[in-house]
This record gives structure tokens, sequence and C-alpha cells, in this order.
């Protein structure tokens, strides 16, 4: 894309926070995600009084689960989108508000394919019709009420593709937790550890990649969509975000199908997995690149070369070539000036972030000062090795 085809930068308007007590959509979320954490709780306390082990050990594992994928959304800078109240939420609503309003909404629709085909039927084939139609549709819900609640938060494809990211973590989890602890209620043998090991190593290894957060993104980027491109007919904004819940929807299905699943559990994985990370491939790359050109344009727009020189600059939209840069520092200076200058670029994300948010706002001098500290440190550590050299 050249500069002359290239939209112009959306001028700043301010965003607006995610604590927004005036407005319906915020106590919508806090109604129901007060609720499924009450729920929750109660679960917990039930199933602590059965298995305490069992419970305590899920909390954790499950708890330190999130750790690697949380530093991973870190290492694609995901978590510039928004401040961390918006992220908060998203997990919340995924992990307790969609959780509990999906329980009764699954069981009646178990109980409807019971009815209408059979228990052998309802076995089969009732979690590929529950799943995609209940789970799928609460987890963008929550999506579509945080972008009620703080609109112009939501600027770019990937801002909201991130945000459905985290509802569907947050659900993948405490759902996850779920089955962990009921699977060692109902465990025959005298062992709290091992049921949850289980289900930890089924779901949260084995399938957890391909799952709720793959998912929600892939759905919120028909949101995205919808909320980014107003200069094209509605009727194309909407065809692409009904689009896109389809496609979460089919791939949610063709998971919890019985297809192929008397290849054995690892083969049905594996075969399985494919459509989703394809098209989970896709949607984030087109996010992705689309944030790249967003990030460009506002570096040009707003950003002094002595900031972000015109070198960084072009490898600004491209978490590829960010990533090359710091292997080549590694391999030319220290694993010290490598992360120095992983701590720039952050920097200057951020500095361009809030160029797109506030323009010339008042915290400006801050990032300012923080781009120019990392770069000093950077080259503090360039400059150093070279002396040792």
């Amino acid at each position: 894309m050249t500069r002359a085809t290239m939209p112009e930068p959306v001028a700043p308007v301010g965003v607006d926070g995610f604590f927004q007590p005036r407005r319906v959509a915020f106590w919508v979320l806090v109604f129901f995600i007060a609720n499924g954490v009450f729920f929750e709780g109660t679960q917990l306390l039930t199933a602590y009084r059965i298995v305490p082990t069992a419970v305590l050990f899920g909390v954790v594992l499950w708890t330190l689960y999130l750790v690697p994928v949380l530093l991973f959304f870190r290492s694609l800078d995901l978590f510039e989108q928004h401040p961390a109240l918006g992220f908060v939420l998203a997990f919340a609503w995924g992990g307790f508000a969609a959780t509990y309003l999906a329980i009764p909404a699954n069981t009646a629709i178990f109980s409807l394919a019971a009815k209408l085909g059979g228990p052998r039927f309802s076995a089969d084939w009732g979690a590929a019709l529950a799943g995609p139609i209940v789970e799928e549709t609460l987890k963008i819900l929550g999506v579509v009420l945080l972008v009620l609640v703080a609109r112009n938060q939501f600027r770019t494809v990937l801002s909201v593709v991130a945000t459905g990211a985290v509802v569907g973590l947050g659900f993948q989890v405490l759902e996850d937790l779920s089955y962990s602890l009921n699977s060692a209620i109902a465990f025959p043998m005298d062992n709290e550890v091992l049921p949850v090991a289980l289900v930890f190593g089924t779901r949260g290894i084995l399938s957890g990649i391909w799952s709720h957060a793959m998912y929600t993104s892939i759905a919120a980027f028909g949101v995205g969509y919808f909320l980014t491109r107003r200069t094209k007919p509605f009727a194309q904004r909407l065809g692409v975000a009904i689009g896109a819940y389809l496609v979460a929807w089919s791939v949610h299905f063709f998971w919890n199908s019985p297809f192929f699943t008397d290849l054995g559990f690892l083969p049905s994985v594996l075969i399985k997995a494919i459509p989703v990370a394809v098209i989970g491939f896709l949607i984030w790359r087109l996010a992705g690149k689309e944030e790249g050109v967003h990030l460009k344009e506002l570096a040009e727009h707003f950003v002094a070369d002595d900031l972000i020189t015109a070198e960084e600059r072009e490898i600004l939209p491209s978490l590829r070539q960010r990533h090359h840069a710091r292997r080549q520092v590694k391999k030319t200076h220290s694993r010290k000036a490598a992360r120095a200058l992983h701590d720039l670029q952050r920097e200057q994300v951020r500095l361009v972030m809030y160029h797109g948010r506030y323009g010339t706002g008042p915290g400006l001098a801050d990032h300012e000062y923080a781009v120019r500290r990392a770069r000093a440190r950077l080259q503090d550590l360039v400059d150093g090795r070279r002396v040792e050299s």
C-alpha cells in the first residue's frame, strides 16, 4: 500500500474508560459477572467439602496455566490495546458471567436433544449443538457489551479481536476448572490429584490452543470489521459480522462433534484442530496487518524522528521484523541489549497508541520521556559492549 492510497489516521478524540456507571451496558456486565462470581464461589465451596485437595490443586494449576498464555499475549503487545480494567472485565465476563449463564441453557439443549433424538443422539451430538449455540452467543455478547461500555476504545479490528480472545480465555479456564472438579468428584479411585491432572492434560495442553480463545477471537473479528469499516455499506458490514460468528459457530460445532472420534483421541484432536488453526491464523494475520498500517500512519503523523527513527518506523508495523531486530541485537551485543530494545519497542508502541487516543494529551510528556529513557538504556548497553570489545 502506497502513501497515497493509505487512509489518513483517524483524528484522536480521546477515549472513554471502562468504568462507566452512567451506561446501562456497564451495569449489565457488572450484574451478570457478580452473579457468576457468586455461583462459581458456591460451586467451589461445595466441591471443597467433597474433594478439598482437588479444589486447591485445580485452582493453582489452572491459575498457573494462565501465566504463559498471558505472557504470550503480552509479547504480541495485545495488552497495549486497552487499559487493564477492559481486559479484567473481558476475562470476568467469559469466566464468570458466560459460564454461569451457559449452564442452564446447555442443559436445556441437551434435554431437548434427548427428547427429539433419544439419549444416544443427545450423548453424541448434544455438545456439538449446545456449545456453539449457547457459548459462542454468550461470549460474543460480552464483547458487544464491552464495546457499548467504551465504544471509542475499539479503533481497530485487533482491539476487538484481542478482547474476544481474553473473553474466550476466561470461559475456557473456568469451564475447565469446573470439569476438573466434577471429574475428581466422580473419579472411581481414591485420588483427587490424578483426575484434575488428566483434565488439565487433555483440555488444557492438547486442546487449549484450539479452544474458546480462538473461537471468540474469530467471532470478534466480525464485530471489529463492523465497527471500523464505517465507509462500507451497512449490509456488507453486517454480513461480515454474521459470517464471522457463523465461522466461529462452525469450528466449535466441528470440534465438539463425534466426527473422527473412532480414530482415537489424539488423531481426532489433530484433525479437528486444522480448520481452527488455519482460520485463526488468517484472522489474526489480517487484524495484525491492519494494526501495523494504523501504527505506522499514526507514527508518521504525530511522532518526531528522534523518538522513532525512519528505520524504526519501517519495522514498527511488523511483530516479526521487531523480533528479528531483537535477535540481531542479541547476536551482535548481548541478551540485556536485546531486552532493552524490546523495552524501547514497547514504549514506542505505547507512545503511538497514546497519540491515537488523545493526540497531544496531558500524558504525552510521560510517554516521550519513557521512550527516551529506554533508548538511553539501550545505547548505554550497546556502547558498553563496544568498549569491552
